[in-house]
């Protein structure tokens, strides 16, 4: 039984993986920058992604083939067209960003396993990299707490298959 769940896993990871990269990808970005500004209100707020004004930051995920643009105005963040080019940029598979937004996994180990890479001016992506490592994940409710959990294992455990 446990074969199987991990093989309908695989195909569904396959699948979904295919079918992102064809789907409109402003509400992604749009959602993706909204709990950006949801979460991070406070450090927004005190001011630990200043260093972000007039930078662009590219997120990359590998396997899905995506790239978001993110910078900040003001006291928050706002997205980038696809057409500025980016300061940093911060790649890495979807396995992994799910294992650091879970605390599963550290992204200095990553970094150092090569799983999570940083181009262009570093010291903006370590920044960005150290300030989301320091996040507060208590901040996270409960059950997304749990949600994050559930889907970093099961993608790390397909991404290893």
């Amino acid at each position: 039984m446990l074969a199987l769940k991990r093989s309908i896993s695989r195909v569904g990871y396959r699948v979904g993986c295919r079918a992102l990269r064809r789907l409109p990808r402003w509400p992604g970005e749009r959602i993706f920058i909204q709990l950006l500004n949801r979460q991070l209100a406070v450090e927004l707020e005190d001011g630990l992604f200043d260093f972000l004004d007039g930078q662009v930051l590219e997120v990359n995920v590998t396997d899905l083939g995506l790239e978001l643009r993110v910078s900040k105005h003001g006291d928050h963040f706002v997205r980038v067209s696809a057409a500025v080019p980016a300061d940093a940029t911060i790649s890495a598979g979807l396995a992994d960003f799910f294992a650091i937004a879970s605390g599963r996994e550290d992204p200095d180990t990553l970094f150092f396993q090569r799983r999570l890479a940083i181009r262009g001016q570093t010291e903006i992506g370590l920044t960005v990299k150290n300030r989301l490592d320091a996040f507060d994940r208590n901040r996270i409710p409960r059950w997304a707490q749990r949600w994050l959990e559930v889907v970093a294992t099961e993608l790390a455990t397909v991404a290893a298959s």
